[in-house]
């Protein structure tokens, strides 16, 4: 049973700044992903792995084509979808870590992890807990826990972005360069 099926995407970005240039990112893309597979996106820099990668995480409306998540026993094309819609997604159905931990500075880094499972309703000792094994997992040790990941190594950052898309045990997990 596939968690995710892409027909046909295609996206382009406008260069307002450069005359109205249309440049073509992705043209009639078409994958599928089957529960439990894991899918490694190779390419050049620049080639619109990240790209795709935002599309299908809603963040960049699709030109063309269709982008069908499961949910539940349904298929939602996420490049019909409300901004509404795609939040119940990403709570729900999807995580997504991106190259760069971006988060509000002086929150501990527990705090960032658990937040997800907040979002998803779950109470906080709970969401706290979890955060703690899924840091411990990605052997970020618990000293470092309470402070804000902004003081961390790169890696270190890298493995608290991993910890928010591990710890809500999504269906469908996008990694862009892990």
């Amino acid at each position: 049973m596939n968690i995710l099926e892409i027909e046909k995407l295609s996206k382009k970005f406008v260069l307002h700044l450069r005359g109205g240039l249309n440049l073509p990112i992705l043209r009639h893309i078409q994958l599928s992903v089957a529960a439990g597979e894991c899918v490694a996106l190779v390419g050049a820099s620049g080639s619109g792995k990240s790209s795709l990668l935002r599309t299908i995480y809603g963040n960049y409306r699709a030109e063309s084509g269709a982008i069908r998540l499961r949910n539940g026993q349904n298929m939602v094309d996420i490049s019909q979808s409300s901004p509404r819609e795609i939040i119940a997604l990403r709570r729900q159905v999807m995580a997504y870590a991106s190259q760069f931990l971006r988060v509000i500075p002086r929150v501990s880094t527990l705090d960032l992890v658990a937040q997800p499972l907040a979002d998803q309703g779950i109470d906080t000792q709970t969401a706290m807990e979890r955060a703690t094994e899924i840091l411990l997992e990605l052997n970020l040790p618990q000293h470092l826990h309470a402070l804000p990941p902004a003081t961390f190594s790169g890696g270190e950052q890298q493995r608290v972005n991993l910890a928010r898309a591990f710890v809500g045990q999504h269906p469908l997990i996008l990694l862009d360069e892990p």
